[in-house]
């Protein structure tokens, strides 16, 4: 099991920034070549308050359209708010669509 914290990649308790975004994507598609069988990454929103989906859009939607959508099979999310799940299964849709889109 391995852990990212999502704290660690923004400033103060808000997840709003695209750049900040792509950084934890760059540290997921990382550890996804470290992870062995039945094994997950956690992303732990411990400490974060709001995030938006211009930093979700990287960390899950992008994810997805790279990865496919058997990636979230490895991909556990822990401490996250209500409205923030709401955002990751929303930005996680968009991004399965897109992935339908781009295969026709």
């Amino acid at each position: 099991m391995t852990i990212i914290s999502i704290k660690k990649f923004i400033s103060g308790d808000v997840a709003i920034s695209y750049e900040e975004g792509k950084n934890c994507l760059d540290e997921i598609l990382n550890k996804l070549n470290e992870l062995t069988e039945n094994e997950k990454i956690i992303l732990d929103f411990e400490g974060v308050e709001y995030a938006i989906t211009a930093f979700l859009n990287p960390v899950i939607g992008d994810l997805i359209i790279k990865k496919g959508d058997d990636v979230m099979k490895s991909i556990a999310i822990q401490n996250a708010k209500p409205d923030i799940v709401k955002k990751i299964k929303l930005v996680k849709d968009g991004a399965l669509l897109k992935r339908e889109d781009l295969a026709l």
